[in-house]
């Protein structure tokens, strides 16, 4: 895994069967993204604010993805720097930059990478 850089970007990107999100990056790596994940790291200010409150305190049932959430989302660039996930409940305000998502790669590389010592 090569260290997560502004220069980064996606070559490629692609759902696959609807509920994987593919990204081919510059550096040759690659990353599969199941849509539940994403969804679960929304990096928009709401959801950050829910994952740091105590898990009795948080709104479980809004952060929950559901089967309507998960159905059919759709992806679009934002700038040079990252991408929109339109998801199927109407919630969008989630802006992923490009280096986020290298940084929540769940591939075994990158989580292996994020292990202390």
């Amino acid at each position: 895994m090569s260290a997560v850089t502004d220069d980064l970007r996606p070559v490629a990107a692609r759902w696959l069967t609807g509920i994987e999100l593919l990204i081919e990056w510059n550096d040759g790596h690659s990353s599969a993204f199941m849509t539940d994940y994403l969804r679960e790291q929304c990096p928009c200010a709401w959801c950050r604010v829910e994952r740091k409150k105590d898990p009795r305190e948080r709104d479980l049932l809004a952060m929950r993805p559901t089967a309507q959430a998960l159905a059919n989302p759709s992806v679009e660039p934002v700038g040079r720097y990252g991408i929109r996930i339109n998801w199927g409940d109407g919630h969008s305000s989630g802006i992923y930059p490009f280096t986020y998502l290298r940084l929540i790669c769940p591939c075994p590389d990158c989580s292996q990478a994020k292990r202390p010592g």
